[in-house]
């Protein structure tokens, strides 16, 4: 009997003998004099490198190819651009990614139906459904109509009653997944022992992350507080936290008041910009939170790439499964 297949290992921490010091060291943001700054750049790039390679290996050693179909309702254009992104990836690692495009006006009973379609496709391994969705579907029976196996991002309630049981098995919500993992990434990052304080209570990011970072697993235990846009006297929680996490939605809502002298802050935001006739993005964090912060992620190349990478470990978990060590 030929030999198994050994399981791709998972990624390798990124630049895990990174002194836990905030300041210099790669990664450093620099002042115009070139000199270090306080704050450093937590960058998604290398642990995304690292996702990406242990994806391209298990679809290389499978002959199988894994495939992602992504239900588009409408033509938004910053949804286009982050499908663009979604495409780029997926080609790099072998897997292949096709948009079913529905009408702006598509009904909720139109796109049931083409979820039914895709679900019954065994050549289809994951599927996800952009939002927002036109007023009068429900997300909630969207979500429902998608195979549980085939829940790439975790939008189905037992992806998410998973999360909330800590079980590892590559079906979070792909964002929160990836601010799981940057945190776990680095051990000066690590939120374990720490107080970590999540603004935004979606249930992409917010409430599940929250789950995922007090959880009695590698790269939780921490104490979280879930705040939100109502929250009273957010500066007064904010000042308090170890990491802070900003997933509200809401551009340039933290600011500098909001954090406390050394802090790990995490921007979640993705806000399309037009600047100089270009377009870009910017977070929920102001940029002046630099000057306070220990660490800081930026928008764009923060926590962006890495999930995306989530997201192609998770569909490829999906085509080949218990294949992958376990994962959120």
């Amino acid at each position: 009997m030929a030999d198994a297949p050994q399981r791709p290992a998972a990624p390798p921490a990124a630049g895990a003998s990174a002194p836990p010091l905030p300041g210099g060291g790669a990664g450093a943001s620099t002042g115009s004099d070139g000199a270090a700054s306080a704050c450093v750049l937590v960058k998604g790039a290398p642990l995304a490198a690292a996702i990406r390679e242990q994806v391209r290996a298990a679809v290389a050693d499978s002959g199988l190819q894994p495939c992602l179909v992504n239900i588009v309702v409408g033509v938004q254009a910053a949804s286009a651009s982050y499908l663009d992104a979604i495409d780029a990836a997926a080609a790099k690692v072998g897997i292949a990614s096709r948009r079913v495009q529905l009408a702006a006006e598509a009904s909720e009973a139109e796109i049931l139906a083409a979820i039914a379609r895709e679900a019954a496709d065994p050549e289809v391994h994951g599927l996800m459904v952009q939002t927002p969705l036109p007023a009068g579907v429900r997300l909630s029976r969207v979500a429902a109509a998608i195979p549980p196996h085939k829940d790439v991002d975790g939008l189905t309630l037992g992806s998410l009653g998973a999360v909330l049981a800590g079980e590892r098995r590559h079906t979070a919500p792909c964002t929160a997944a990836a601010v799981a993992e940057l945190l776990a990434s680095e051990p000066h990052l690590s939120p374990e022992g720490r107080d970590v304080v999540v603004v935004g209570r979606s249930l992409v990011v917010g409430r599940p992350l929250a789950a995922m970072l007090a959880a009695p697993l590698p790269g939780g235990q921490a104490t979280v507080t879930l705040c939100h846009t109502r929250t009273a006297d957010l500066a007064a929680h904010g000042r308090r936290a170890d990491i802070l996490v900003v997933a509200a939605g809401v551009a340039g809502l933290l600011r500098p008041g909001h954090v406390r002298p050394g802090a790990i802050v995490v921007d979640v935001g993705t806000h399309p910009v037009e600047r100089n006739g270009r377009w870009t993005l910017i977070g929920d964090v102001d940029p002046s939170v630099a000057s306070v912060a220990g660490f800081l992620t930026p928008v764009p190349g923060g926590v962006g790439p890495v999930t995306n990478a989530i997201l192609m470990r998770h569909v490829t978990a999906a085509a080949r499964p218990g294949y992958l060590p376990a994962a959120w």
